[in-house]
């Protein structure tokens, strides 16, 4: 009997080995494409002590009321944070809190709860002004949160509906458009956005992921991303030279606890069977390639903010123009 427990022990400990030694390896760079700014000053050096045990940087959408701290922090720990402004579009003020972030070296800006819909041309001195300056922008696409209260609020999540990013991303060509949370439960649709607007970009944070692994459907974005091929092959059902389907997808978080956070987002490469080097992308490469970011160093290769108009995040010229057939 000692003989068998010891056998069952020994089988144990090198099934364990195994599933170890054959787990996937660490991403070798993260960009975490979809953070909110910490509110203290412990919070800011807990997270950026995490983040660099995961060699991670982090996109950190800032309200007004937390500039100074985020100034500061970028400042601090320019190898974790990168600064983008969060403004309310319906904001008189908006034109000059896009104006500060940008002066202050702030490379991006986070849009939410909008009283119109995202295309309407209310906002579009807003998307102007962000191309112009060479700033990626962020759309909180799909189903809004609320809060339980007597006070009115005239936000909507049909307000925020992911197919109204096609015409911004036509009308605004040299920018990168980030939709947050794939449009959830829109994802169809934002997958058929990304489909012909190769500056278009989703994150898949929020509930998107917890609710896919609840359901059992991790695996669900192989049909939505439809059009995806074997890497190195061309999709004959979008622009040509277009990134692979599953390029659209960038890591973020949206949440603390960054480790779960990786861990889901393997998952989610797992079961859709995202080819290696495509994963690399998701997690950080393509961040870093629109925002001229070193991996190596992470730092940004130019030093913010450039000039109004001597950066486009994104060249249509690189792209044919020929139509998927």
């Amino acid at each position: 009997m000692i003989n068998v427990i010891r056998c069952l022990i020994s089988m144990e400990i090198l099934s364990f080995f195994f599933c170890w030694a054959n787990l996937p390896a660490s991403p070798r760079f993260i960009i975490d494409a979809h953070s909110h700014a910490p509110k203290t000053q412990k919070n800011v050096d807990i997270v950026a002590r995490v983040y660099r045990e995961q060699n991670a940087m982090r996109c950190v959408f800032t309200r007004m009321e937390q500039f100074e701290l985020m100034k500061k922090a970028i400042a601090d720990y320019p190898d974790v944070f990168i600064g983008y402004g969060h403004i309310d579009p319906d904001d008189p003020d908006a034109v000059r809190e896009i104006e500060k972030f940008y002066q202050a070296g702030f490379v991006g800006m986070k849009f939410h709860f909008p009283q119109k819909n995202w295309d309407d041309p209310k906002y579009w001195q807003l998307y102007r002004m962000c191309e112009h300056l060479g700033l990626l922008m962020v759309f909180h696409t799909g189903i809004c949160d609320r809060e339980i209260t007597d006070t009115p609020s005239f936000a909507s999540s049909m307000h925020t509906r992911p197919g109204y990013l096609d015409l911004i991303a036509r009308a605004f060509p040299r920018a990168v458009i980030q939709g947050a949370h794939f449009g959830d439960p829109w994802y169809e649709e934002a997958a058929e956005v990304c489909r012909f607007n190769p500056n278009v970009y989703f994150d898949v944070t929020w509930a998107t992921l917890p609710k896919l692994i609840k359901l059992n459907d991790l695996a669900r974005f192989k049909k939505i991303l439809w059009w995806s091929m074997p890497e190195g092959q061309q999709s004959p059902f979008t622009k040509k030279g277009s990134p692979h389907a599953f390029e659209h997808i960038v890591f973020g978080t949206d949440a603390w606890g960054l480790p779960k956070l990786m861990e889901q987002f393997q998952m989610f490469l797992e079961a859709n069977d995202v080819p290696e080097s495509i994963r690399e992308k998701m997690w950080g490469l393509t961040m870093a390639r629109i925002l001229d970011i070193d991996p190596e160093t992470r730092r940004f290769r130019h030093p913010r903010p450039l000039p109004p108009g001597s950066r486009y995040l994104f060249a249509p010229s690189k792209f044919s123009s020929e139509e998927g057939k």
